[in-house]
């Protein structure tokens, strides 16, 4: 099987496991950072940026790993299907990134370097090919493989060439490069001869599996390299051979030395010496001179005078060590002997001047500097003496018996790995108060165990100290800690760091880049007030950090590029001293809903938080020179151009944009994953450079303009487009939808730039019945105008498009919605579904900013600030009045709703003079109220109906006055006889509508559209200050059974009368009278009964029927109120009254 990386379909960014990111901010499409990690075929192969796209410039990739198996195939170039193609120049590594099941490579003619650790991981890479384009191979380059490659250089190749047994030479074959792991089976012997032309061996040549064990050097061999690893790790090799006439090099028992240096230089892996004593003629040991060998027991260093560090480097079954008398201070250097793991006690020639040895351990002679621990010196703690001021590289390396260690505090430096890869080290304590102003690299790498540390708070600089410490969960900086810097890549290993806390001033100034980059456990972070800096991609991957908090007066200010990318940040506000966040800032931060800008704040990346999908709230403060916001979105401060959209502010019902925005500014919507749908308004005049490019998910765009868009306005230039149209990346324009509005359909249609949108076909507004709308999702119209004639508008809660079929919710209320309407329309009823209602939308006349409209109804119990487009997008900033109600307009809302109203409906505005908010002039929370006036009773009763759920106990329940009950049902046959008020012939018993399918309990509710009689229980009549209210239990729809009346809602309207048909009946003087003729025009919110078996001419009252329940009202049903039926106070009628007060026969009746 082959693995060809040309099936391109996606990017994703990857963190860095171990490295710098984000290092450049490119000018193109704004897509990619130097150093990025991207993948484009779903995370299975992995490229690294070397130069990302823009500034004129060819973006190049570096090739890093592949989980896929078999041959591999990297490609000259790979596209990112969003208008960047890269070409592939290079082949390197990052830590986490490997390529374990690749077995041959095949390389493009691109690239020019191969960099450290290639196809990291791969352990049966067998062949690849050197292309003439190769400039530079890094001698490590194929470090990490379980086996190095047969080489096969193209002839062309100006810098490297390979012989038939594929090994790797420089051009002129004078420097050996690598030799490949079959080379034993190449040469059908396990002793190999160096090509005769060589002078020189690089470091790594002979790999660890070469299964060797002779290798005869060339006679003129000039140079060998003696830094990590040393030229031959072979595991097999016993010796070294070498002609005796080489001025330079010499082997003695296979050992290979520097004759010029007298230095040891190779001691071969799989020699079998137990005792081995250094020759006298050598006076030193090269770095990596003796490595990883098993056999040495014992090692008499004998004349040696001088070391390198790791000169002796893992002599597993190593012992002892005696240093001698000529090894002395400036010969022995900082951890010569290193990872002999079995050494449990060092020695000191007692004459040597300059080290004595304490229980094994090699110190200064006075004392001063402790230089070599015993790695198996037995014992859990040590404790270092007070008048130890160093310790020195390497000297606790591998130790691995110690499980905690104390600091005195008279130490002031700690040296580079000090106390690296002590594997059961769990505690680190320096005393208080602490001298140690250094810690240097490594000190602590690779303590697998660690988890608490506690730094002294005399250190300026925190390097890379805790590499590889994978336990670590606590690091604590002391109160008055003198800490400047936390330096690059400190905690990218710590997955499990919980906690880095400060217990009090800190002098922290600066974190730089990647300081806690990955560090995915890490919860919060308090930053110093004196921190000035956080670098490029400090804290990156942080996913659990949810709160990054920074002092009030904070002097920081600039958040680097990718600082708290991926992290799990859910609010920030900004300090008031930051001046610029760069790109991709708080990228995929993907619980971060709030970000605070303060006023100092003046330059933001369009990219900054890119990938925030639930981001909705990006706030400015009102004194912002640059900067301003409504909504959420971050505007240019005269709120003209919009900079940034909000990514969680897309929605699959609607994307609404503030409304005095006139450009849609450069990169704001720059691939928006979540963006569906967008409005765009009224003033918008242009598009800026790739504004909605890679918006792969957008589907459709209502342009709501007074004009149109000229196409010139629009970017469509190559690289800088709006919209995508397949030449840098996927074409849009065939996946988008466009709706316009009818009135501006043949403009649009005669420009050619918007006949590219999906099909050709450009979709306008379209009528159903007086009413315009237009669609702004899949499944959302708004309301744009209506012509109605109604007295009471109820708003539809949907819509059928009458060419199409197709249904929609109407969710908004355009701008100036009722500019249009007739003066009939005295009401509006404005029912749950709205979400939106548009600038002065209910003012009738947008002049003089007055409204025909007396009343409208919201039945919405929830009510927000982005109701309103004016509380919305802060619209009484302007000093103008876009108010959606005219001043004479009354907005009636539930009572359980009022303060909500009231306070989200709220209007303020902020005065620069006073630096605070002052209420609005435009203010009409004076109009909102729950108490609905219009309904008279003179003469005990009335009938009533409405289009939405009414209340009519309200009243007495904060008035406990004038009870009212609605009854709808009529109980039995006319009865000759009156009723309980009026005098009439007959009389017909009804029950109220609590009963009859209302909601139980409450006789004076009134569900929507039904035909009531109302009652006033005690009274006779109503107050004049009588109310009612919306009702709140509409939230099931309910259906009135039984029912004689008829109600009249929305118009008044013509009843006809039929001489055929049940008798009608009308409400007057509390009577009913009979309908003898057809009534042109009947009112509105009253109703009519129809009443069969009526004799002619009789007029009707009422009585009340009993259902011996406690919900139904009652009366008596004859002539006159019988005197042994009991009521209670509300007007119901008792059958076994107990213990309290009733009426019974007009009288108040106490039973005890």
């Amino acid at each position: 099987m082959e693995i060809n990386i040309n099936n391109i379909s996606m990017r994703k960014t990857k963190l860095l496991f171990m490295v710098l990111l984000l290092t450049a901010i490119p000018n193109f499409l704004w897509a990619y950072t130097k150093d990025q990690i991207v993948s484009f075929d779903n995370e299975q192969t992995h490229y690294q940026v070397i130069q990302p796209d823009g500034n004129g410039v060819q973006p190049t990739l570096r090739f890093l790993s592949t989980k896929k198996a078999g041959p591999l195939v990297i490609p000259e170039k790979i596209g990112d299907n969003k208008g960047v193609t890269f070409t592939v120049v290079a082949v390197g590594s990052q830590g986490g990134y490997t390529s374990k099941d690749v077995t041959s490579v095949t390389l493009p003619n691109t690239i020019k370097d191969l960099g450290i650790n290639c196809f990291s991981g791969a352990t049966n890479l067998e062949s690849i090919n050197i292309p003439a384009s190769v400039e530079t191979i890094n001698p490590l380059a194929f470090g990490d493989l379980r086996t190095v490659p047969v080489f096969e250089v193209a002839d062309g190749n100006q810098h490297f060439t390979s012989d038939n047994n594929g090994v790797l030479y420089s051009r002129d074959k004078k420097t050996l490069w690598n030799v490949p792991t079959a080379i034993a089976t190449k040469v059908n012997s396990d002793t190999y001869n160096v090509d005769q032309n060589v002078t020189k061996i690089n470091r790594g040549a002979f790999p660890a599996h070469a299964e060797l064990k002779k290798i005869v050097l060339p006679a003129g061999l000039q140079e060998v390299e003696q830094v990590y690893p040393p030229i031959a790790t072979t595991n097999t090799l016993t010796e070294f051979e070498i002609s005796s006439n080489n001025p330079t090099f010499k082997v003695d028992g296979g050992v290979l030395f520097n004759k010029t240096k007298k230095e040891l230089v190779c001691y071969p892996r799989a020699k079998t010496t137990v005792d081995y004593k250094v020759p006298n003629e050598i006076t030193s040991i090269g770095q990596y001179g003796i490595m990883n060998t098993d056999n040495i027991i014992s090692l008499d260093l004998n004349k040696v005078e001088k070391t390198t560090s790791n000169s002796v480097y893992g002599a597993r079954n190593l012992q002892t060590i005696t240093i001698p008398a000529g090894l002395k201070k400036d010969g022995l250097k900082e951890g010569a002997f290193v990872a002999c793991d079995k050494i449990n006690e060092y020695k000191v020639a007692n004459d040597n001047p300059d080290f004595i040895a304490v229980d094994g351990v090699v110190y200064s002679k006075i004392k001063d500097k402790l230089f070599f621990y015993p790695p198996s010196k037995t014992g859990a703690s040590y404790a270092i003496p007070e008048t130890v001021k160093e310790i020195a590289a390497q000297s606790f390396q591998a130790a691995s018996n110690l499980t905690s260690i104390t600091i005195p505090k008279t130490v002031e430096k700690v040296g580079k790995a000090a106390f690296r890869n002590m594997s059961n080290i769990e505690t680190v304590t320096f005393e208080k108060p602490s001298s140690t102003t250094t810690l240097e690299q490594a000190a602590f790498r690779g303590c697998e165990k660690l988890k608490t540390v506690t730094l002294p708070a005399t250190i300026t600089e925190l390097n890379d100290v805790f590499n590889g410490c994978k336990e670590l969960e606590t690091v604590t900086m002391p109160a008055n800690s003198k800490l400047k810097t936390i330096r690059p890549n400190v905690f990218t290993t710590n997955k499990k760091l919980k906690t880095f806390k400060f217990e009090g001033n800190c002098d922290l100034e600066t974190i730089e880049e990647n300081a806690f980059a990955n560090a995915e456990s890490l919860e919060s972070f308090n930053m110093p007030k004196s921190v000035t800096n956080i670098k490029r991609n400090a804290f990156s991957g942080c996913t659990n950090m949810k709160t990054a908090t920074f002092d009030k007066d904070a002097v920081i200010q600039k958040i680097g590029s990718g600082a708290f990318a991926d992290c799990g940040l859910e609010s920030l506000d900004i300090p008031k001293n930051v001046k610029e966040i760069e790109k991709e800032a708080f990228r995929n931060c993907g619980a971060l809903e709030k970000i605070k800008i303060e006023k100092y704040t003046t330059k933001i990346h369009p990219e900054a938080f890119k990938y925030c999908d639930k981001l909705t709230e990006i706030n400015v403060d009102k004194e912002n020179t640059v900067y301003s916001s409504v909504d959420g979105y971050l505007l240019s401060q005269d709120k003209e151009e919009l900079i940034i959209f909000p990514p969680g502010k897309a929605n699959d019902k609607f994307t609404l944009l503030p409304p005095s925005i006139k450009k849609i500014g450069d990169y704001s919507f720059l691939d928006c994953r979540k963006l569906k749908n967008v409005i765009i308004p009224n003033k918008v005049e242009s598009i800026g450079k790739r504004a909605f490019g890679l918006c792969k998910n957008l589907s459709l765009i209502t342009f709501l303009c007074d004009k149109v868009i000229p196409a010139a306005n629009i970017n469509t230039n190559q690289n800088e487009m709006s919209f995508d149209d397949g030449r840098d990346a996927p074409d849009m324009f065939k996946h988008i939808t466009i709706h316009v509005r009818k009135d501006l359909y043949d403009n649009y249609k005669a420009i050619p730039f918007y006949k590219k949108f999906k099909g050709g076909i450009i979709e306008q507004s379209f009528f159903v019945g007086n009413e315009e709308y237009i669609p702004v999702s899949e499944t959302v119209a708004d309301l744009l105008k209506t012509t109605s004639t109604d007295h009471t508008f109820v708003l539809p809660t949907s819509v059928t498009h009458p060419v199409n079929g197709k249904r929609y919710h109407v969710n908004l209320i355009g701008d100036y919605a009722f500019q249009n309407t007739t003066a009939a329309v005295k009401e509006v009823v404005v029912k749950k579904n709205i979400e939106y209602i548009g600038a002065q939308a209910f003012v009738t006349n947008i002049t003089d900013n007055t409204s025909t409209v007396k009343n409208v109804f919201f039945i919405e119990s929830n009510p927000t600030k982005k109701m309103l487009s004016t509380t919305r997008f802060e619209l009484d900033d302007t000093k103008k009045n876009y108010s959606e109600f005219a001043s004479t307009t009354h907005i009636y809302v539930k009572k359980s709703a009022l303060s909500k109203y009231q306070s989200e409906w709220k209007k303020e505005v902020y005065d620069l003079d006073t630096h605070g908010y002052q209420p609005s002039l435009f203010n009409f929370i004076d109009q909102i109220d729950y108490k609905i006036p219009g309904v008279t009773i003179s003469k005990k009763y009335g009938t009533f109906a409405r289009e939405f759920d009414t209340d009519f106990g309200v009243y007495y329940a904060e008035k406990h006055t004038h009870d009212i009950g609605a009854f709808v049902a009529k109980n039995s046959d006319v009865k000759q006889g009156p009723g309980d008020y009026g005098t009439s012939n007959y009389h017909v018993s009804m029950t109220s509508v609590d009963v009859n399918g209302g909601v139980k309990g409450k006789y004076g509710y009134v569900p929507a559209n039904t035909g009531v009689l109302l009652k006033v229980l005690k009274e006779v009549s109503t107050p004049t200050d009588f109310y009612y209210a919306i009702g709140e239990e509409d939230n099931v729809e309910r259906t009135v059974t039984n029912n004689i009346m008829t109600g009249i809602t929305v118009n008044p309207q013509k009843v006809d009368y039929t001489a055929s048909g049940d008798p009608m009946y009308v409400m007057q003087g509390g009577l009913f009278q009979k309908v003898t003729q057809t009534i042109p025009t009947f009112p509105i919110h009253k109703a009519y009964a129809k009443i069969s078996s009526v004799p002619a001419g009789a007029k009707i009252s009422f009585s009340f029927w009993d259902d011996n329940s406690a919900t139904g009202i009652t009366a008596i049903e004859t002539e006159k109120e019988a005197d042994k039926v009991y009521y209670n106070l509300n007007g119901q009628r008792v059958e076994k009254p107990q213990r309290g007060v009733y009426i019974q026969g007009g009288r108040k009746i106490i039973i005890k």
